[in-house]
């Protein structure tokens, strides 16, 4: 009796916690019955007011020190609420440029809303979790939504061939994880994190420490593949290009953001930063997915698959965080922050252009910056920011995260990834330097950009964050800090 009143008692605890999840959930079923019943008109207004109210639950809910909710399946406390609004903040940023790319594409899938509700939902879940079992369960709740995505144009056989060929990229990222985790449990007896980081369990770990590298290998391995790292990066330039292209920026950010947050948080509470090999082998990994992103980039005609590549190399930067992830944490969630600002920003007019420039050649878009000079000086900040430039916010977080690789040791590696920064610096300002100073063709001339209010306004508030966080980034890193610090200082309580 007195266990099932602990049960009820502990069930309304975690409902009042995770409202803001709820809300989500809630959303994607009222969308779901909107399509339904053919009530379209309201659909988008219930996304944005969905997303916009579990940020600000989120926030409103947020506990000051580290708090574990559902039998200490998920977390509520420290970081979770600001990983939760950044989330949402990507879906809400998408949105302003989706149904206008899905009007002139001529597909209007109204189903794709409540997809994005469901696969921001999946997102926070793989970040918050506090059991593997749960991480699980969101990555797969986010990876179907993906897949669908991938494959929206179901008429166009490039959406066909990045659907399927995601979904296998997927499918091997499942059964890695799941087979990491399955030694995992055998090794401790414990799926949840907070178990495993107490001292017993580490222990337990180091006297089976083939085990351990094996079991911990497999699950990286897993996250690996989500976060497009090499040599785990194959088809994610092909999955890119056949996905609807706000839809594009969406899978490149989001996912990442709740992947490497999800990969840190297992690495810190299992220790893996002290288990040496395992770090030298992650540490390669991220050396060369750095290179590799910036030098197929360099070598790529097509815009959009030049994103794609360069995304491959930002992962890079990110993995250096992570693996100097006693300093680094911070600088992980900041720098994946701004880079979805920046990257939802430039695959958003990327998408606004698709129609009229054709497949995106990079030829095609010499003297753009004559014809439309706001939309080429919008793309102009986001390309300079993801570059590195100063005073952007691009440049701001490259700092934190190559400044946390030094004070981790890992100068070798920061300073391959300034170098890499110089070519990524190369393929960004050439685009920027076609627009502006060199002439286009006919087609350019008598081009006719038309857009909404929706992709005008989101461009302008993307790239006003961009140059604001490159001025004020304690706006965003004062607030990570303290959240960390304050998840530090308070004992995480198991209920």
């Amino acid at each position: 009796m007195d266990q099932l009143l602990f049960s009820v008692e502990e069930l309304s605890h975690s409902t009042q916690h995770i409202l803001p999840l709820l809300t989500l959930l809630v959303t994607g079923l009222v969308l779901m019955l909107l399509d339904a019943f053919g009530a379209k008109r309201p659909i988008l207004w219930v996304t944005a007011i969905g997303l916009a109210l579990s940020a600000g639950m989120a926030g409103l809910h947020a506990a000051p020190g580290s708090e574990v909710v559902f039998f200490g399946m998920m977390e509520t406390g420290g970081i979770a609420p600001m990983v939760h609004i950044f989330i949402t903040l990507a879906g809400l940023f998408t949105l302003f440029f989706l149904q206008d790319y899905m009007k002139r594409q001529e597909h209007q899938v109204y189903a794709v809303y409540s997809l994005l509700v469901f696969a921001v939902l999946g997102m926070i879940l793989l970040a918050n979790a506090n059991d593997l079992f749960m991480s699980f369960i969101g990555l797969e709740t986010m990876s179907i939504c993906l897949y669908i995505f991938a494959a929206l144009f179901k008429t166009e056989l490039r959406s066909n061939e990045a659907g399927l060929k995601y979904f296998l990229l997927g499918a091997f990222a499942s059964a890695f994880l799941l087979l990491g985790i399955s030694i995992l449990y055998g090794v401790t007896g414990f799926t949840n994190l907070t178990m495993m980081s107490q001292p017993e369990v580490i222990e337990r770990l180091q006297a089976n420490e083939l085990l351990f590298y094996i079991a911990g290998g497999l699950i990286l391995i897993g996250f690996l593949f989500k976060v497009a790292a090499f040599p785990f990066h194959n088809w994610t330039p092909d999955v890119y290009t056949g996905t609807p292209t706000p839809l594009a920026g969406f899978m490149a950010t989001a996912s990442k953001l709740s992947a490497f947050v999800a990969m840190g948080v297992i690495v810190q509470k299992t220790q893996m930063f002290e288990w040496d090999r395992l770090m030298t082998v992650l540490a390669a990994i991220a050396l060369f997915t750095m290179i590799y992103g910036n030098v197929v980039a360099v070598q790529q005609t097509n815009l959009k698959r030049m994103l794609a590549y360069s995304s491959i190399a930002h992962s890079g930067y990110v993995l250096l965080g992570i693996c100097a992830i006693e300093y680094g944490f911070e600088a992980v969630l900041f720098y994946m922050f701004i880079y979805t600002l920046m990257n939802i920003g430039a695959f958003g007019l990327v998408g606004m252009a698709e129609e009229k420039l054709g497949d995106n050649d990079i030829t095609t878009w010499g003297g753009l910056g004559q014809k439309a000079p706001y939309f080429a000086g919008a793309l102009a900040i986001f390309l300079f920011s993801l570059a590195g430039i100063p005073p952007l916010a691009g440049f701001m977080s490259k700092y934190h995260v190559f400044l946390s690789a030094i004070e981790g040791g890992l100068v070798a590696l920061a300073v391959v990834g300034i170098l890499t920064s110089v070519i990524g610096a190369y393929y960004y300002i050439r685009i920027i330097v076609r627009m502006f100073f060199q002439e286009g063709s006919d087609e350019i001339s008598s081009l006719n950009l038309n857009f909404g209010r929706g992709p005008v306004a989101g461009v302008a508030i993307l790239a006003f964050l961009v140059i604001l966080f490159g001025i004020f980034p304690s706006l965003v890193m004062g607030p990570i800090q303290a959240a960390f610090e304050q998840a530090t200082m308070m004992s995480t309580t198991l209920p």
